[in-house]
């Protein structure tokens, strides 16, 4: 497991690593790059919808702030900015638009996706 990178997001008090690459083996263990990076503004996590996990997900509220920190200490902090629900197909819906950083889960039958919309606090 190449673990490189942290995923914060304080209104659950969450303190995730989050794996280079995703696959479904690794999801078990802890949240996945899914693809893009925090460097081209197009970063896609996800996640099982493990209460330790993204199980809040769908809880996060318009203004939440979701901190990335990559292996080089480099910080990116976001704010919550959209939350929808998409069908598991919807690949390209999820990874379409202009979004610095998506988070997403299945919800708990896994016939959707909860899908979190952040941009980027720019300094």
């Amino acid at each position: 497991m190449h673990v490189c990178r942290k995923l914060e997001i304080p209104a659950y008090e969450l303190n995730l690593p989050v794996i280079s690459q995703w696959s479904y083996p690794k999801l078990r263990m802890a949240p996945c790059r899914y693809e893009g990076s925090a460097y081209l503004d197009n970063l896609i996590i996800s996640a099982h919808n493990y209460n330790s996990h993204f199980g809040n997900l769908k809880n996060l509220q318009m203004g939440d702030l979701i901190v990335f920190t990559d292996m080089d200490g480099n910080v990116f902090e976001y704010r919550v900015a959209e939350r929808e629900t998409l069908m598991p197909t919807a690949i390209e819906e999820m990874k379409s638009g202009d979004w610095d950083l998506t988070l997403f889960t299945c919800t708990l039958g896994g016939q959707y996706r909860v899908t979190v919309r952040c941009e980027r606090i720019k300094e």
